[in-house]
C-alpha cells in the first residue's frame, strides 16, 4: 500500500513515491542538496548491485538477485564502482 501526494491511499507505491521517501530520509539525515538530488528510486538498486560485486557475487547470482534480464543494466550499474576488497 502506497499514499500518493494527496493523502490518498493506493494499492502500491509508485516511482515518484519512493523516490520522495528517499529524498526526505536524506534530506532529514542532513545530506548536502547536490546529493539528494541525485537520489532516485534505483539508488538502492545500484548501491545493492555494487555490494555485491564487492561480495565477489557472479554476474548470474547479481542478475537473479536483483531481477534483472539484461546484462548490460547491470553493468551501467556497477560500471564505476569503487573496489573494497
Amino acid at each position: 500500500m502506497g499514499v500518493n501526494r494527496a493523502q490518498k491511499i493506493t494499492d502500491s507505491f509508485s516511482a515518484a513515491q519512493i523516490n520522495r521517501i528517499y529524498k526526505r530520509l536524506a534530506n532529514r539525515a542532513g545530506l548536502s542538496e547536490d546529493l539528494i538530488n541525485q537520489i532516485s528510486g534505483h539508488s538502492l538498486r545500484v548501491g545493492h548491485a555494487q555490494d555485491m560485486v564487492n561480495a565477489g557475487e557472479s554476474l548470474p547470482i547479481i542478475m537473479s538477485k536483483g531481477r534483472w534480464s539484461k546484462t548490460d543494466t547491470v553493468m551501467r550499474y556497477v560500471e564505476n564502482i569503487v573496489y573494497l576488497n
